[in-house]
């Protein structure tokens, strides 16, 4: 009977270090299940600070004058800028080199670290091609803003370069132009001046005109009324003499009529 006791209480006191070790096991495995979480979570959060801290401008570079080559062996560099101050150089944010052969589109990816970029500010992709010299031969003439910044979203770009021969050429064209229009347009005011003072000339000789035919009819005038004016002068005078004729005549009469009453 003790020995049946025995064999109980011992393998109930088995079975309870079973349990607890069991239940040691499953403390320790949810710790390291929480411990792995945490470590996943801040390597994501880790990478993504990662990418936030850089970003990747994405595009492809076309040679316009496909009947210039491109030199041997030749590299395109290509450079992020900040261009907002207009009366300052641009500052170069990043920049990198692309190998090219051949005049075919070539795409290019280009890192930059998000903090020294001002979203507020205009940003431009440059691309360029120079001689061991240093000399600009090939280049990209036009602005391609861009969008920069932990949260923009930049789409790929299409960067066009051309030679800078062939930019010298269209300079030259266009300022050829430009000279041709100054002389048509000069060509015109002298035309329209012309024209004006002509046309000054001819009023001037219209005024005067009319102000010497003005001043004739005024000297005109002027002796009309002067001749009117003798004219009723002598007419007055005529009949003041004939009315003092006549009156002295009655006054005559009638001396003679009152000494022929007197006698």
């Amino acid at each position: 009977m003790k020995r049946q006791l025995f064999i109980a209480a011992a393998l109930t006191g088995t079975l309870a270090l079973a349990g607890c070790d069991q239940a040691d096991d499953s403390e320790q495995n949810a710790a390291n299940t929480a411990t792995q979480t945490e470590q996943t979570t801040a390597g994501e959060q880790a990478q993504t600070d990662q990418q936030q801290a850089s970003r990747t401008l994405e595009g492809v570079m076309e040679f316009v004058a496909t009947d210039t080559p491109l030199p041997d062996d030749a590299q395109v560099k290509v450079s992020l800028l900040d261009v907002a101050r207009a009366d300052a150089p641009a500052t170069t944010i990043s920049e990198t080199t692309v190998d090219v052969s051949g005049n075919d589109p070539v795409e290019f990816s280009l890192d930059y670290p998000t903090t020294q970029v001002d979203p507020g500010h205009a940003h431009a992709v440059r691309a360029e091609i120079r001689d061991d010299d240093g000399n600009l031969l090939w280049t990209s003439p036009q602005r391609h803003q861009v969008e920069v910044g932990p949260d923009a979203e930049q789409a790929p770009i299409t960067v066009s370069l051309e030679p800078v021969a062939s930019q010298g050429s269209i300079a030259g064209q266009a300022l050829e132009d430009t000279e041709n229009a100054a002389d048509q347009a000069g060509d015109a005011v002298a035309d329209t001046t012309g024209d004006a003072v002509e046309a000054a000339g001819d009023a001037a000789d219209a005024t005067q005109d009319a102000a010497g035919d003005a001043v004739d009819a005024t000297r005109d005038a002027a002796g009309d009324a002067a001749e009117a004016t003798e004219e009723t002068a002598e007419d007055a005078a005529a009949a003041s003499e004939e009315a003092a004729e006549e009156a002295h005549e009655e006054v005559e009469e009638m001396m003679e009529d009152d000494s022929q009453s007197a006698q």
